[in-house]
């Protein structure tokens, strides 16, 4: 049976979703990719191969594929699809005024500066409507999201020696370097001390969070050890921080970003010393949007809200007094 269809339906909107599904082969990230939910990208998915009367995807457990008719549309549409985006995006930079939109979307790692973005793009731009973020700790998939402008605005963290390598239209500013702080069990040895060092912990069992997100981490932190001379014993992988910190509490060290304050667990943080593995926070957005205009204030309100934040957390709050803001430079081991 031939099956009818007017192509005119078939619009630029439903090329992304296809592409962004194969690109990633995962609904989740290619929701995460379009900055949208993964049901709506489920949803979409669904109602396009019900107007072409064609399944698209193979869905298999935790992942998709292209089917014959899939990959004939993903291959007749490949090169059309980056020109309909100059396209619009040439009209849009010609019609569009310089204001922000009604909607602004916020892409953003794991970072106690998250929850703070959303009422700072609210007193900049009480125009705004809606703010919405998308959280993945995957800094890489998040900086072609605003070049491509289908993000306004970023966050995202790097360390020394394994920087981002960031899009030529994504301007950058970083908001704070920090330190990292071990977490100990609060019957350990060390917890009594005010700072510990690295060296210390050589013989420690590490936990350490395992999933792709933390892979640039994990190598920052082994070649970090390798420098003050020993390799980490980590006997324990898990696939979040809640997790880690409830293996903690049963004995291993953990690391974390220093506002983390989980004394109601049983766990204490403690800087180590010499700033032995700093991270900084950095702001990010596309220079031909809005948030351009705007950048200094929206940088002095986003390090305003850190310092605000840092201060929430005893430890955290009496190592700045005796550092200073900036910390401590790392040290040669």
């Amino acid at each position: 049976m031939t099956k009818e269809f007017d192509v005119v339906q078939l619009d630029v909107h439903h090329l992304r979703v296809i592409r962004a599904i194969a690109d990633t082969g995962s609904l989740s990230r290619a929701a995460i990719a379009l900055g949208v939910t993964q049901p709506a990208v489920s949803a979409q998915l669904k109602r396009l191969e019900n107007m072409l009367g064609y399944q698209l995807f193979d869905r298999r457990e935790g992942s998709v594929s292209p089917t014959p008719m899939g990959e004939l549309l993903l291959r007749r549409t490949a090169a059309l699809l980056p020109q309909l985006d100059k396209l619009l995006e040439d009209i849009e930079q010609r019609v569009c005024p310089s204001g922000p939109p009604d909607v602004v979307r916020v892409v953003s790692v794991a970072s106690a500066l998250v929850a703070h973005l959303p009422s700072l793009v609210h007193r900049l731009w009480p125009d705004v409507a809606e703010v919405q973020v998308i959280h993945d700790d995957h800094p890489e998939r998040l900086l072609p999201l605003l070049s491509q402008r289908r993000a306004e605005l970023g966050l995202v963290k790097d360390y020394p020696g394994y920087e981002l390598e960031i899009p030529a239209n994504v301007d950058t500013a970083v908001v704070v370097t920090e330190p990292t702080f071990v977490l100990l069990p609060e019957g350990h040895p060390l917890a009594c001390q005010e700072v510990v060092d690295l060296r210390e912990l050589r013989n420690e069992s590490w936990v350490m969070v395992s999933d792709s997100s933390a892979a640039t981490f994990t190598k920052y932190f082994a070649d970090t050890c390798a420098r003050y001379g020993f390799s980490p014993s980590v006997t324990h992988q898990v696939t979040s921080q809640q997790v880690a910190l409830l293996v903690v509490r049963s004995g291993a060290i953990g690391l974390s970003q220093p506002i983390c304050d989980p004394r109601n667990l049983g766990i204490v943080t403690r800087p180590l010393r010499g700033n032995v593995l700093p991270r900084r926070h950095i702001l990010a957005w596309n220079r031909e949007t809005f948030v351009a205009g705007r950048r200094a204030e929206l940088l002095a309100a986003v390090v305003e809200a850190y310092w605000a934040e840092a201060r929430t957390s005893p430890v955290y709050a009496g190592y700045l007094d005796s550092h200073g803001e900036l910390g401590t430079r790392p040290d040669d081991g």
